[in-house]
């Protein structure tokens, strides 16, 4: 850059009108709009002192040979759609590569920054708080961690009003007696219920999001324990997901994809009182896989669909359907086999959906209804009533 380019870059930078700089801090909500960080620039996060830490960035640098410099520079000097507001830090980075953060990402980025700020302050406050709900089981040797930035994405417009419910079962055993999973329960229960009945802070709760991985018996007490009485969202691990800030996030939209659920009733018997259902929906689960568990005083019912797949499930439209599907069944189930008969739930089913089952319980209209684990050597067992 020649002498005379770099004195005009500096003149024109100054001159970016104060009320332009003022709609850019305030669209931007005073943050980095580089993606991912997010930070607050009237403040530095290590020394906690408050400055001006913004700096107003060219998408299209000031004059030709700055960073993706084109004929436009000098018309886009000045120009909103040109500027975005960065911390020092990124605003070094995506000037010293300007050919990995093209004018066309990080317009991407300005837009989608300004965007969800937009969304954020554009509705009462009320509607947007949410306490999160946490729970994770040791699997083999470890407790899986759920990632704060991907639950946070998950949930946007909505954000965590509090500290949340916390649950981890660094004991837990899969391989444990019937009453070892009672125990499990009872932690569940007391934890939803303490938090419910006392509140967080001092403030009740109003609204739930839940991120949870675990064994479908305890997925399905779980959600029997917020029940349906209160508003809660469910979100859903995508294992094939390549950017971890997004694997808890809904990967298709509503209208985008519908799914078929169908309901066999593969075999009624007669003042039949045990009654098997069987959630064939991430695995098929054929007779070979129950005949251990289920025997010929059994009734059985299935939903499925038609190719069972662990990645089916894209939407929080797909979770309805099923919730519908599956509360019409239980009272099917009831008009049939009467309020006394048992109900055994043998399930291979996404995490959301494994929720949902106990979700949708009624407490006083509902039978007894069970929740079986499968094992590769025995196949289904009992392990955990969940009404």
């Amino acid at each position: 850059m020649n002498p005379k380019t770099r004195s005009e870059f500096k003149i024109n930078r100054r001159t970016i009108p104060e009320h332009t700089r003022l709609k850019l801090w305030v669209k931007a909500a005073g943050r980095c709009e580089f993606k991912g960080c997010n930070e607050p620039v009237w403040r530095n996060n290590l020394t906690l002192s408050d400055r001006n830490f913004g700096e107003v960035a060219h998408i299209i640098a000031a004059s030709e040979d700055g960073p993706r410099g084109s004929e436009k520079s000098v018309d886009l000097r000045i120009n909103y759609s040109n500027l975005m507001l960065l911390c020092p830090r990124c605003h070094i980075e995506i000037d010293r590569d300007p050919n990995k953060y093209s004018s066309e990402l990080l317009r991407q980025w300005k837009q989608e920054h300004e965007k969800r700020i937009e969304i954020q302050t554009n509705y009462p406050e009320e509607i947007h708080k949410s306490t999160v709900v946490l729970f994770t089981v040791k699997i083999k040797d470890r407790i899986p961690r759920i990632n704060h930035e991907a639950y946070r994405n998950a949930m946007f417009p909505k954000y965590p009003i509090d500290e949340g419910i916390k649950i981890e079962m660094p004991d837990f055993d899969r391989h444990g007696d019937e009453a070892e999973w009672g125990t499990y329960a009872r932690t569940i229960e007391r934890k939803i219920k303490t938090r419910v009945e006392e509140g967080i802070d001092e403030k009740k709760i109003k609204h739930f999001s839940v991120f949870a991985i675990g064994p479908m018996p305890l997925l399905m007490f779980l959600g029997k324990c917020i029940g349906d009485t209160m508003p809660a969202d469910l979100y859903q691990s995508h294992r094939n997901i390549k950017d971890t800030s997004q694997t808890w996030s809904w990967q298709g939209e509503e209208g985008e994809m519908q799914t078929a659920y169908i309901v066999n009733p593969i075999k009624v018997v007669e003042n039949s009182e045990n009654i098997a259902i069987v959630l064939a929906l991430s695995d098929t689960i054929g007779p070979d896989k129950y005949a251990n568990f289920v025997d010929d005083t059994f009734s059985i019912y299935e939903i499925t669909i038609e190719n069972p797949s662990p990645h089916f499930l894209r939407n929080p439209k797909q979770l309805e359907h099923f919730s519908y599907e599956y509360r019409k069944l239980l009272n099917q189930v009831q008009a049939a086999h009467g309020h006394r008969c048992k109900v055994f739930i043998l399930p291979a089913v996404p995490i959301s959906i494994a929720v949902e089952c106990g979700r949708v319980l009624l407490p006083t209209k509902d039978p007894e209804i069970f929740a079986c684990e499968y094992y590769d050597q025995d196949g289904f067992r009992r392990v955990l009533k969940i009404n």
